[in-house]
């Protein structure tokens, strides 16, 4: 199965989380791809900026089992469990978060997981990433390129490449 991840950090060594979170996501897949690395604000609260990349693996685990890996990968890396999107949460600094955009399964949803992404569409820290890697990529719900989102995405917050890492 074929998933696009974003990785990204805001808690120091943020470039050493990414690179580890990734080192562990590639013993159980193959890195296919992966985009840039993209600095930005904090999205929906204050706090040191992201590092953040995009990367397209390919893996035998299905979604959910997929989704329990990624949050065993998280909770090794320091990071506290994620509430659901059901109920009310907040945003707070994060040494590491693995969020599912994509999977080539095109729409998943149940009661822990919603892919694609629910916010993806409307984060600009997630889109130009996405746009210089697969620009030309339909959103399966929205029916619109990566690039034509991002050209609507009503998000201001700074978002800027500073290099390779894959």
């Amino acid at each position: 199965m074929k998933y696009i991840l974003l990785v990204g950090s805001n808690e120091e060594p943020r470039l050493w989380y990414i690179k580890k979170s990734i080192e562990m996501i590639s013993e159980i897949s193959q890195i296919l791809s992966a985009s840039s690395l993209y600095e930005s604000e904090a999205w929906g609260f204050r706090s040191y900026p992201f590092l953040n990349i995009c990367v397209e693996i390919d893996t035998y685990l299905y979604p959910k089992t997929f989704l329990k890996f990624l949050k065993r990968v998280e909770t090794f890396l320091g990071r506290f469990a994620k509430m659901s999107f059901s109920s009310s949460f907040f945003y707070e600094p994060r040494p590491i978060d693995v969020d599912i955009i994509f999977w080539e399964g095109g729409v998943f949803e149940d009661e822990e997981l919603v892919i694609p992404h629910p916010l993806a569409h409307r984060r600009k820290f997630v889109l130009l990433p996405l746009a210089e890697m697969w620009g030309d990529f339909v959103h399966p719900v929205i029916g619109e390129t990566i690039i034509q989102i991002l050209q609507k995405v009503d998000d201001d917050s700074f978002v800027y490449k500073v290099g390779r890492l894959l």
